[in-house]
């Protein structure tokens, strides 16, 4: 018995080498379910906040029996709320913090003097807020889940501003004024003839690559920095300078200098999210863009059935 040898055998280099193949796949095959599964989330994230700022414009909307404007002309400038003219500079605050106060978010609305500054002087080192902080309080509301970038800028002479990943829809084209959230627009509920269920008020779109595209707060910016600067709404028609409609589809345009035009898209795979006027959201993909055109107005007549 004391000559009793026991022999414990080592893994060999093969057998070690299959093992770290087979670890190596199994990871492989989870990694993209994990990234379906946080997506999925994400989306559904996105899916939920587009429903609450549906929420918030409703209640805008029985507060002031109209929806918000998509931005404003001052009222030092015009007391009629007349339209403006093409390239008219004048504009101020977004729609989005008209209806801050519906989304927890009073403590900023209610310190805005909406006919004081148009917006972009904060820009310029004039303050619209006591505290010019205030502008650049992230709203998380307004953030897609799926976009990780930072949600804050700093921009210029040190001031930050915060981002969002929706934009208002304000009709077919730039100066349209045919759909739910545009310039100066009074537009109630009895307005949409096509159907509240039928006509799209937000959809998606991510701040531009170099962030100067989604500041939350914001109106427009002024010439010659028009279309360049923020704009809260979009578009679903308009036309670059080669013809091609920026209507619905991912990532940046042709042109890489037109990054920060109005067309919408998504960080979602395939297609986005849309808020619909009676508060519903729908799941559009690339391949529906064809049908925005008709879903953009208010009163178009347009027969459009939602795939």
């Amino acid at each position: 018995m004391a000559g009793l040898r026991i022999d414990r055998r080592a893994f060999t280099l093969i057998e070690l080498l299959v093992v770290i193949g087979i670890i190596a796949i199994l990871i492989g095959l989870l990694l993209p379910a994990i990234q379906k599964v946080r997506e999925a989330a994400a989306r559904a994230q996105c899916r939920n906040s587009l429903k609450q700022i549906g929420l918030a414009l409703h209640n805008y909307h029985d507060s002031q029996q109209m929806l918000p404007p998509a931005h404003s002309l001052a009222p030092s400038y015009y007391p009629e709320f007349a339209r403006p003219a093409p390239g008219d500079t004048r504009w101020l605050f977004g729609w989005m913090l008209r209806i801050a106060p519906y989304v927890e978010q009073e403590n900023i609305y209610r310190q805005v003097d909406f006919a004081a500054h148009p917006w972009w002087q904060y820009l310029q080192g004039q303050p619209i807020l006591p505290d010019n902080t205030l502008n650049g309080i992230p709203v998380k509301l307004f953030q897609c889940a799926s976009d990780t970038r930072s949600d804050l800028l700093t921009y210029q002479q040190g001031q930050r501003v915060a981002l969002t990943g929706y934009l208002g829809v304000s009709g077919t084209h730039q100066f349209a004024f045919d759909g739910a959230l545009h310039v100066n627009a009074q537009n109630r509920f009895a307005s949409f003839t096509d159907g509240t269920s039928n006509t799209l008020m937000v959809g998606e779109r991510p701040p531009s690559q170099d962030l100067v595209y989604g500041w939350w707060f914001a109106g427009s910016g002024p010439a010659p920095n028009f279309g360049t600067t923020d704009v809260t709404l979009g578009v679903v028609e308009r036309r670059d300078p080669t013809g091609l409609a920026e209507q619905f589809r991912p990532g940046k345009l042709v042109d890489p200098a037109l990054e920060h035009s109005w067309h919408f898209w998504s960080l979602h795979p395939g297609g986005g999210n849309w808020l619909m006027v009676d508060g519903s959201v729908h799941y559009l993909t690339y391949g529906s863009a064809g049908l925005l055109p008709g879903l953009a107005t208010r009163s178009g007549g347009e027969a459009v059935t939602l795939p």
